[in-house]
């Protein structure tokens, strides 16, 4: 089947190429059929799975180009996932680029040169860009009759898609765009065909992935059983906090870690109010206030709180409908959650944040 599907694609690449340009995609053929993905899961918990939901969606509609995002709260594993993705489908393709944390890197560099990256390695060659809203023609034409794999990680703001990689339509038959963000509104702004959630690990799971960064084989993981289930209970299956621990507690005593535990009690670990300080820094003075006083007033009472109480509550005046769209905004960062019942709920890590 792999033959016919080489011989199938290989005739394709024949129709309409100059011999230079032929000869330079058949080496690129061969070299994406004959070289395999390595795809390497050891030491990520419950991967599989979800390379495997994914992977379902990425599969839809096989002649579309689709957009795929990958959503989530600070530290959930949403870079992990694209990585693993990638490199196992990548050799699928014509062409594949992954853009790591493009918040970071469009913050340094300007968005045109990211955008020449882009497209002169999905091109193979030096692709001439000079406007940074408009691709030439040639291009257009060239990227059209390519089916390209595409990841742009950490998007936090919904232009760039766009910005980046122009109509998404200008993408060959069976392209795929994955974006991997902490915020729901560049996913839907840019009308995401699939939106793939992450969610916290089970207990179990988290104990695994803990057990698996804190222990060499299983060396003493018995006798710190309890001290461990302190350490997932505390960081609510987030797999960055259970990493940043685990890394910090291994080879250490009881002692250091009974320390340590109670030492969270007080202070979150720097590392890990970083990363979740992210989602709140992007907030305006408004979503911000309304964040914290769920955080730390009607949260912190651990009674269930109703969306349409709090719509009420947290109003400036009479007139003020601008908590509606705070809330919605919090949800979009994934910062609260709403219920089927219209309760809110905030991670435990994201509170203590707040804090």
């Amino acid at each position: 089947m792999r033959n016919i599907d080489f011989i199938h694609t290989f005739s394709l690449f024949m129709h309409g190429r100059t011999d230079a340009a032929l000869v330079i995609d058949i080496v690129n053929l061969v070299v994406m059929k004959l070289v395999e993905p390595l795809v390497n899961s050891k030491g990520l918990v419950g991967i599989r799975d979800k390379i495997a939901d994914l992977e379902s969606l990425i599969r839809k509609d096989p002649k579309d180009t689709r957009f795929i995002g990958i959503w989530g709260m600070d530290g959930i594993g949403k870079t992990t996932l694209a990585e693993e993705i990638f490199h196992k489908l990548r050799f699928d393709y014509e062409g594949s680029y992954f853009l790591a944390n493009e918040r970071e890197q469009s913050s340094k560099c300007e968005i045109i040169s990211l955008k020449k990256e882009i497209f002169s390695e999905l091109l193979g060659d030096v692709a001439k860009i000079d406007t940074p809203n408009l691709l030439a023609n040639d291009i257009i034409r060239r990227i059209g009759r390519k089916k390209v794999f595409i990841v742009l990680d950490d998007v936090n703001d919904p232009d760039h898609v766009e910005k980046l990689l122009g109509p998404l339509n200008n993408f060959g038959s069976g392209s795929r765009i994955i974006v991997t963000t902490r915020d729901e509104q560049v996913l839907s702004a840019n009308k995401a065909d699939e939106i793939y959630c992450l969610r916290e690990f089970s207990f179990d799971k988290a104990l695994e992935l803990f057990n698996l960064n804190a222990f060499n084989h299983n060396d003493h993981q018995r006798e710190y059983n309890v001290l461990s289930k302190r350490v997932v209970n505390y960081a609510k299956g987030i797999p960055l906090v259970l990493k940043v621990l685990a890394h910090l507690l291994h080879g250490k005593n009881k002692e250091v870690w009974e320390s340590e535990l109670d030492k969270l009690e007080k202070m979150p670990l720097t590392k890990v109010y970083d990363v979740m300080k992210l989602s709140y820094d992007e907030l305006d003075r408004k979503e911000q206030q309304i964040f914290l006083d769920l955080a730390c007033f009607f949260l912190r009472l651990h009674v269930k709180v109703n969306l349409s109480d709090l719509k009420f509550l947290l109003k400036d005046g009479e007139h003020d409908n601008s908590v509606i769209v705070g809330l919605e905004r919090l949800k979009d960062k994934a910062l609260v959650t709403f219920s089927e019942d219209n309760f809110v709920s905030m991670h435990d890590i994201s509170q203590e944040m707040a804090w």
